[in-house]
């Protein structure tokens, strides 16, 4: 099994710029009356948890908080299906609705095609990129409960195979799910990882946030648990670190 290594410096900042870009308004975009967009709110769940755990200066706290974070950031990605201002609708549709733009770095052109659409339950969205004239590739996919119970983002790299010519960018996907109950509790997973069989996927997070503010967080790295964290409605917690040849294992106290 070959293992996957973390995205490169330049295709990071292509994501960066893409998320700027996306992002850009002036002070007449088109009717938000024409979009609908994900309730998700990472930042309502960050609040819920406490400040013992926030505000603790033990290392093992603040990279709990940090895994947290990492795992419910899909700001990035839900930032590029903002439609932007010169945004051209291109389709209109009783079930879908699609808009464009496009963008330049220079020496490059890019056109996104973004399209809405729902069924009784869920809201759907998709993107795609495409260079120059070429073949349109996936770029984003969504969906969302209408009642914000669940949801998934998925950021498909198959354009970054095609533009760089990496074979470790086919078929490789960061994915986003979460639920939450009637009592407020949450449960999130974000996946680095691909479909092909040839490959272990990179890392992979899982993190509950209750209500109460208590919660867990499981990471794992190329399909090994490597550490588990759970804390309580105080932000006292624990740590087990996974060793090849055993476990290390500590607490901090609230702050």
């Amino acid at each position: 099994m070959k293992t996957r290594f973390i995205l490169k410096s330049t295709l990071c900042l292509f994501i960066l710029s893409m998320a700027m870009v996306s992002c850009k308004k002036d002070d007449n975009p088109p009717d938000p009356a024409d979009f609908q967009s994900l309730s998700f709110d990472t930042e309502a769940v960050m609040d819920k948890l406490p400040n013992g755990l926030t505000n603790s200066s033990d290392e093992y706290a603040q990279s709990c908080v940090d895994m947290v974070e990492s795992a419910l950031d899909m700001s990035g990605f839900i930032d590029q299906m903002d439609v932007p201002s010169n945004a051209t609708r291109v389709s209109k549709k009783a079930s879908s609705d699609t808009w464009s733009w496009t963008w330049s770095d220079g020496a490059q052109t890019y056109t996104f095609y973004w399209t809405y659409s729902e069924d009784n339950s869920k809201h759907y969205w998709t993107m795609e990129i495409q260079f120059g004239g070429g073949t349109k590739y996936p770029y984003i996919e969504a969906w969302e409960y209408k009642d914000g119970s669940g949801g998934q983002v998925i950021y498909n790299f198959n354009w970054a195979a095609a533009y760089y010519g990496e074979e470790d960018y086919i078929d490789l996907f960061w994915t986003y799910n979460w639920s939450v109950d009637s009592s407020g509790n949450y449960e999130f997973s974000m996946t680095y990882d691909s479909s092909e069989l040839d490959y272990d996927y990179y890392l992979e997070y899982y993190v509950v946030v209750n209500d109460d503010g208590s919660g867990s967080v499981d990471y794992y790295i190329s399909d090994q648990h490597y550490y588990h964290m759970e804390w309580d409605a105080s932000g006292a917690g624990s740590w087990t670190w996974y060793l090849g040849d055993g476990t290390l294992t500590g607490t901090w106290d609230a702050a």
